[in-house]
């Protein structure tokens, strides 16, 4: 009696390790340049850059790359000529 139930239990266990999905979910991006925006406009220093990067909870962040590499804890951002914040985005 104590092995059928073993057995029942054991199969009934692997059983429903096997309707559990076998991926893990990805966790949501940390970058949120959203956060961040307050600062576009202002002239691009490294205390500028730093508070952009802390603001949009950015692991790193690049200033005008062509970099086609994708990185979803990554800020980026675009200065024009005069170094003038004109746009941030993630990735």
């Amino acid at each position: 009696m104590n092995r059928i139930s073993t057995t029942t239990l054991l199969a009934t266990l692997i059983f429903t390790a096997t309707l559990m999905p076998a991926y893990a979910e990805e966790p949501a991006p940390r970058c949120y340049a959203q956060r961040a925006d307050f600062l576009i406009g202002k002239h691009l220093t490294r205390e500028v850059r730093e508070q952009a990067r802390v603001a949009a909870r950015a692991s790193t962040v690049t200033v005008n790359s062509l970099s086609q590499e994708f990185d979803p804890e990554r800020l980026r951002i675009i200065t024009d000529f005069d170094e003038v914040i004109t746009r941030m985005y993630c990735g």
